[in-house]
């Protein structure tokens, strides 16, 4: 166990309430209780709402269903997590809506449009909550024939005009594909493409950067350990973005990419990630960041999670950051 280096601890998580990807592991009352008991027993002062609906295929989602909880005290979980958020005193950023379809067909025009709506309706049905500290962009990557760029720039703008008070969050990927999906672009190429087609253009409007890690094996040959790559991507990002008035944080990913050998591919594949690999995130981001986030707290750490293998994660990353166990295991024992 390398114990030569502090880490910082994860602060704040996204959640998913909207079926897909890694679902809410059909959580009742009861458990989202202990979930925020335990975030808040370790430090965790920031919930992230993913999305907050979602469409596709003429599919529509929300978290606005009122068909999604079973107890008197909420009308839908979105407004269960405001209530809990302002319970616990829990900052909550409110991720926006994204239409597959206005992607698809290049009417980015239409996905603006339906954000400005979203983020207006919710700051009107929620803005009384002082929990409500920020607006998170919903999309996170796509190759440029998207219109990706001009996607971010209208709705951080947007976000910009309805609530200036709101810190904005915005969460892309390291190692992104290039616009022919065919290669990855390098840390250069990164800053040189980003800083100039994006950062500049949105300086004084946005507040944080938190990249996804997108990597997921550390690396030892003979007991000697290798060090990542990603860490040269943390401080030439924090660089860049700091030229702009942009803070960085860290997206840690708790779940486990599907890879080669020695190569992280991306897929739908959501399982818990190994404490290895979750330790080798923290020590490379510590150096760096502001603040570390994760995604996702109550589907890849929690003991209420679906795979045991989060409940021992969670147990691992206690020792890692050096919190006591004893902290959580009598919230545990309520349950």
């Amino acid at each position: 166990m390398i114990n030569d280096l502090k880490l910082t601890p994860i602060t704040g998580t996204f959640i998913n309430l909207l079926l897909g990807d890694t679902g809410i592991n059909n959580y009742g009352l009861e458990e989202w209780e202990i979930d925020f008991q335990l975030m808040k027993a370790i430090g965790i002062d920031t919930v992230i709402v993913l999305r907050g609906e979602t469409a596709g295929d003429g599919r529509h989602l929300s978290a606005l269903d009122p068909r999604s909880t079973t107890w008197p005290e909420d009308p839908n979980l979105l407004s269960m997590f405001f209530r809990l958020c302002e319970k616990y005193d829990i900052k909550l950023y409110l991720g926006g809506t994204q239409n597959a379809t206005n992607l698809h067909l290049g009417e980015w025009q239409k996905e603006v449009y339906a954000n400005e709506v979203f983020y207006g309706k919710m700051l009107e049905k929620f803005g009384h909550y002082s929990c409500f500290q920020g607006l998170y962009v919903s999309l996170e990557a796509l190759p440029w024939h998207f219109n990706f760029f001009d996607i971010l720039i209208g709705i951080i703008e947007a976000m910009h005009r309805f609530a200036p008070e709101k810190k904005v969050l915005l969460s892309p990927v390291f190692f992104p594909l290039t616009g022919n999906m065919s290669s990855r672009y390098s840390l250069e190429e990164f800053k040189r493409v980003w800083g100039a087609g994006f950062f500049e253009k949105v300086a004084g409007k946005l507040d944080y950067c938190a990249p996804q890690d997108a990597f997921t094996i550390p690396e030892c040959c003979y007991g000697k350990t290798i060090v990542s790559d990603i860490e040269a991507w943390y401080a030439g990002t924090k660089t860049m973005l700091e030229d702009n008035g942009v803070k960085l944080w860290a997206n840690i990913e708790t779940f486990q990419r599907k890879y080669g050998c020695f190569d992280a591919t991306p897929g739908q594949d959501f399982r818990t990630i190994d404490y290895r690999s979750l330790y080798m995130k923290l020590q490379a981001a510590t150096p760096h960041v502001d603040k570390l986030i994760t995604f996702e707290f109550s589907s890849c750490m929690s003991p209420n999670a679906e795979w045991g293998s989060s409940a021992r994660l969670f147990n691992r990353y206690l020792e890692m950051v050096g919190i006591d166990k004893r902290i959580v295991q009598q919230i545990i024992a309520k349950k």
